[in-house]
């Protein structure tokens, strides 16, 4: 699922802190929950975002 510019910046700049996955779904990507999990997993092999230490299906933008 490729996600235009405009929507990768406000996920990324919304990911400072930890957002659940259903979260992320609903309100910044309005998508399905399987569309959303496969660009959180295509955002963590580029090493873009981490899964959260908060709690599973939490997403946080990998600190450098």
């Amino acid at each position: 699922m490729e996600i235009d510019q405009q929507t990768l910046k406000n996920l990324l700049d919304k990911l400072n802190r930890p957002v659940h996955v259903s979260y992320i779904a609903r309100y910044i990507l309005k998508q399905e929950f399987d569309v959303t999990d496969k660009v959180m997993q295509e955002l963590i092999n580029q090493g873009q975002v981490e899964e959260s230490e908060f709690g599973k299906e939490y997403y946080v933008r990998k600190s450098s």
